[in-house]
């Protein structure tokens, strides 16, 4: 049966704080949990601490799945809470903003899987080769998103995939933020009241985040694997 398989790491994770990375490590788990309980993704196991993978029950939505993980790990900004004292001694709590943005390297591989149990530990196939060797392929190139496959679309999705990553990779935090929203289907207005927002502003984010290209990118893909 063919199916999509996403694997993916953290990038610089050995970099990152104790706090921060625990911190990152317990917001995926949590969103691995929430897209759990949808249909599309049929398990999820996260491993060496800092890396996890996903086998999702449909083709058609892999990228759509794919790409909601990039941009909600992407769009995760740490806050540092600090404890300061004015002059009169009275201490109070200051909530600092961190440069750093999250990123994740991820790789989706479309294909047949065997598997044997309920596990991915024990899942097969070649959407879980190609998956892991588009990743490996990835780090040695210096890229951060792909797609691997090797059905008659594997030279259109190799370039559409050459696109999303250069469009994430230029992507800042709050315009994940408001793509991630998007790719759940949620209108500029819902995003603007969950982010408390200005719609303008979150118009503005999205059209910078490169949003246009991303739903035609999805559009293509969806229609592609409609059966699948």
């Amino acid at each position: 049966m063919r199916k999509a398989v996403i694997t993916a790491d953290i990038i610089h994770s050995s970099k990152m704080s104790i706090e921060h990375r625990e911190w990152l490590l317990k917001e995926i788990e949590q969103k691995l949990k929430t897209l759990y309980k949808l249909p599309t993704v049929m398990e999820s196991e996260m491993y060496r601490g800092d890396s996890f993978q996903c086998q999702l029950s449909t083709l058609r939505l892999g990228l759509r799945t794919a790409l909601i993980l990039k941009t909600f790990i992407k769009s995760l900004n740490p806050s540092e809470v600090h404890i300061v004292s004015n002059k009169s001694g009275i201490k109070s709590q200051e909530v600092l903003r961190t440069k750093r943005i999250f990123d994740v390297r991820l790789s989706l591989g479309l294909g047949e899987v065997i598997s044997n149990s309920t596990t991915i530990g024990t899942s097969d196939g070649e959407a879980f080769q190609l998956s892991g060797r588009k990743l490996d392929e990835m780090k040695k190139n210096k890229t951060s998103f792909g797609i691997s496959t090797n059905d008659v679309f594997k030279e259109e999705l190799a370039t559409e995939s050459a696109l999303l990553d250069f469009i994430l990779f230029n992507a800042t935090a709050l315009q994940c933020e408001v793509i991630y929203w998007k790719l759940q289907n949620i209108t500029e207005i819902g995003i603007a009241e969950k982010l408390t927002i200005q719609q303008a502003a979150v118009n503005q984010r999205s059209t910078a985040g490169g949003w246009q290209v991303i739903e035609k990118a999805l559009k293509r893909f969806e229609t592609i694997y409609a059966n699948d």
